[in-house]
């Protein structure tokens, strides 16, 4: 199989089911009350999320996918009708519902269109002429999931936080093998779930949530392990956990974190930095090729705009799709395009495959 399908589903490796086959053992075993010896596992993942990213580990929660994360600052805020939050036409629906759902009480969505813009500096302007007074939160996507264009972050960043304005990513299109520091960045809550570029598991995904934010976001839901030594049973709602991980309200996904571990560790010993450029050298190979042939493609060139994903039209793309599928070449068909996303274990061989594939 050549697996080029990372934006949508990745495939887990076998350090990963190892991991998790042995925490299932142990489960089923002797450590069939996983607290005692689990947490220690929960702890290096979350200092290991932070290092990621260039934050702290106190700043990183875990929640059950990226839905799940937005939601907390969609509703955690202390909304007064006629606030605003400004999203774009090109966003995936997790980074959509949870703000469009603010509606009923009275909070406006700025919508804008990014259709048609493709250079990073028009897009921090168009978020720009949309700003108003009222605007409370601006949250986009690292990697646009349609196009591939990845946002210039820190100049947005840069922007809310000079209006005072909250800034939220959602990164699962761009982590781990995109460089994202969330202090440079001015990120003020991100977001990511680990079964894509992760190549960890479904229903397992982080949150950060930066100082800013903290002080900003109420508890729009509270449970026993928001609470300061939550092991103390006596009821203390206000003795609340005192950094991010007071959203994470009860028992978690523990095989999910574990098999994150699992990941990350394999990703901290490639090298995220080699990483990110083992994915641009296969996208940047793959559109040069499709550009020889003639092939329009969506995605920005220059690696400053791009990162996993290349995105193209192509004729009959439905019927290519199928025939790759059939010849054990995964990628994705979104909205009449092409969609190809290598991951760093990826081959310039397997992107001939691919080549060959489309122009049978």
């Amino acid at each position: 199989m050549v697996y080029l399908n990372h934006a949508a589903v990745a495939p887990l490796s076998f350090r990963v089911r190892d991991a998790v086959d042995r925490y299932q053992t142990r489960r089923a075993l002797k450590g069939i009350e996983p607290y005692p010896w689990i947490l220690k596992t929960v702890q290096e993942t979350r200092e290991m999320l932070a290092n990621m990213i260039s934050a702290r580990a106190d700043q990183i929660a875990f929640v059950l996918n990226t839905s799940d994360g937005l939601n907390i600052i969609a509703q955690g805020l202390d909304w007064q009708p006629g606030d605003r939050v400004l999203l774009n036409d090109l966003e995936f629906p997790a980074n959509v519902y949870p703000f469009l759902n603010l509606r009923r009480r009275g909070v406006e969505v700025d919508v804008v269109s990014l259709v048609d813009i493709m250079d990073q500096m028009d897009v921090v302007d168009a978020i720009a002429k949309q700003i108003t007074d009222r605007t409370k939160l601006v949250s986009i996507s690292h990697v646009q999931f349609l196009t591939g264009a990845k946002a210039n972050l820190a100049a947005i960043g840069k922007f809310c936080r000079e209006r005072d304005i909250l800034f939220a990513v959602d990164a699962i299109q761009s982590l781990p093998h995109t460089a994202l520091d969330v202090e440079r960045d001015c990120v003020d809550f991100l977001a990511c779930g680990s079964h894509k570029w992760m190549m960890s598991d479904m229903g397992a995904a982080f949150v950060y949530v930066g100082d800013r934010a903290l002080a900003r976001i109420q508890q729009a839901s509270l449970g026993w392990t928001s609470i300061e030594n939550s092991f103390d049973f006596s009821l203390r709602p206000d003795e609340l956990r005192a950094g991010a991980a007071r959203f994470e309200n009860g028992t978690m996904n523990f095989a999910g974190i574990t098999a994150l571990r699992a990941s990350l560790n394999f990703f901290f010993e490639f090298g995220l930095r080699e990483m990110e450029r083992a994915v641009l050298d296969l996208t940047g190979y793959l559109i040069d090729r499709l550009e020889q042939r003639g092939v329009e493609v969506v995605t920005p060139k220059p690696e400053s705009e791009r990162s996993g994903i290349v995105s193209f039209n192509f004729p009959d793309a439905q019927k290519v799709f199928e025939r790759l599928q059939s010849r054990n070449i995964l990628i994705s068909i979104r909205q009449g395009r092409l969609r190809v996303s290598p991951h760093f274990y990826n081959t310039e061989e397997e992107m001939r495959k691919l080549m060959v594939g489309l122009f049978e």
